[in-house]
């Protein structure tokens, strides 16, 4: 007993692991995809561009050096009563500059402000190109499901014809049958089989193609999970990515307009110069060799003056752009979901038939193998309303995935 319980649960476990989900499919094959990567290069981009504007505070040095000869234009100069000596025309004249900013009118800022909208807008771009392979991965992953459906129904047809088989042989070795239903029967069974055969291959490829979506290799007899998801669709938010996408670009122009404010504001600094000129300038007794002077530097460029009004407006506009995008994309939206919504509401309606169906047919089926064993019928009869019979039970289950892959796909659609 305790061998046969180990042997259920470690059976039960590896069925449960062979198992595949939809939702771990979307993740998979979202951080499968190489697109992926654009996320840590944005993040990386980012903390540069932070990085870079956070150094505009640092003292700023600048050295220039000249060397060169004076052919003539330099006075010269002697005291009284001394002679004036021959002038050194070779001269060195080196310049060096520190300024160090002390308000920037916010313009550093501004550009961390931009750099992480801007960072903002491209993953939400990425976010809106990974969102397209939800819809890869439904398609497939239903696709199998609804094969599985198909396969189900006909390995019970299958068995239900070898067991006919059995009976016509029997009949027809009692002089009861003919040995064309004998016939019929056998190829009604390879025109099943044939069947399987189309559906396993179509089942083989699209393993294989969810197999290269989500990078993992997957038997080409794996179970699919069915997933269980509400039929009530209505409440449902619109949380696609473009809207966080429209939302970002927003704030990115929101970001930019601060530097129509910053070219308005005046730029404070310190700053320091020293100027060295070797061998120096004699001024009769004086010798002038370098020069330091430190102090404020305040500058102010009006050039924002002008433009100010003009980028307000253009602003205004890119903004009206974006909103009339986003405006343009809820319209189409929503009329694939009102599309989505009729085929959730289809998909319910012709449901509610089939177990009518489903019954009538099996009536059928019972009155023609009645007929049949009674000499009414022919064999094509009996055989062609088992497959009919067959036919309903199999157009319910497979309703029923339709269903499931109806309300799957207005999730997608609503970003849910």
């Amino acid at each position: 007993m305790k061998k046969l319980l180990l042997f259920f649960l470690i059976f039960g476990l590896s069925t449960a692991k062979g198992q595949i989900t939809i939702d771990g499919c979307q993740e998979k094959a979202k951080a499968n995809y190489p697109l992926i990567k654009q996320y840590d290069l944005i993040a990386k981009s980012s903390e540069y561009t932070i990085s870079n504007a956070n150094k505009a505070y640092l003292p700023q040095l600048s050295v220039s050096g000249i060397g060169g000869y004076i052919f003539a234009g330099l006075p010269e100069f002697s005291s009284p009563g001394s002679s004036s000596g021959d002038p050194n025309k070779a001269q060195f004249i080196g310049i060096a500059q520190v300024n160090q900013i002390i308000w920037d009118g916010g313009a550093t800022r501004t550009q961390k402000e931009i750099a992480k909208s801007t960072a903002e807008v491209e993953k939400s771009s990425v976010d809106v190109s990974l969102y397209s392979i939800r819809e890869r991965v439904n398609q497939l992953f239903f696709g199998v499901l609804l094969i599985d459906e198909q396969n189900k129904h006909l390995d019970i047809l299958n068995e239900e014809l070898k067991l006919g088989l059995k009976k016509v042989r029997l009949s027809k070795e009692n002089g009861l049958a003919y040995s064309s239903d004998v016939d019929e029967v056998k190829a009604e069974i390879l025109n099943l089989e044939q069947k399987k055969i189309e559906f396993n291959y179509t089942r083989k490829g699209y393993v294989q193609m969810l197999s290269y979506l989500i990078g993992e290799k997957l038997d080409e007899n794996v179970r699919l999970e069915k997933p269980m998801v509400s039929e009530s669709v209505n409440n449902l938010n619109n949380n696609r990515p473009e809207m966080n996408l429209y939302s970002n670009q927003l704030k990115l122009i929101e970001s930019r307009s601060g530097f129509n404010e910053v070219s308005l504001m005046p730029k404070v600094g310190l700053i320091g110069a020293g100027v060295l000129i070797q061998p120096g300038l004699s001024f009769g007794q004086s010798k002038f060799n370098g020069l330091a002077l430190a102090g404020l530097n305040v500058s102010w460029n009006t050039e924002g003056l002008y433009k100010s009004k003009n980028n307000k407006d253009l602003e205004k506009i890119e903004m009206e752009k974006i909103t009339n995008q986003q405006d343009v994309f809820l319209f189409n939206n929503k009329l694939q979901l009102t599309q989505a919504n009729n085929d959730i509401e289809k998909q319910k309606a012709i449901i509610a038939k089939d177990d009518e169906i489903i019954k009538l047919k099996v009536n059928i089926k019972k009155s023609k193998q009645l007929m049949y064993d009674n000499g009414i019928c022919s064999m094509s009869d009996l055989l062609s309303s088992m497959n009919k019979e067959n036919e309903s039970i199999g157009n319910q289950a497979l309703h029923n995935v339709q269903l499931l892959m109806s309300i799957y796909n207005y999730k997608t659609i609503s970003g849910n």
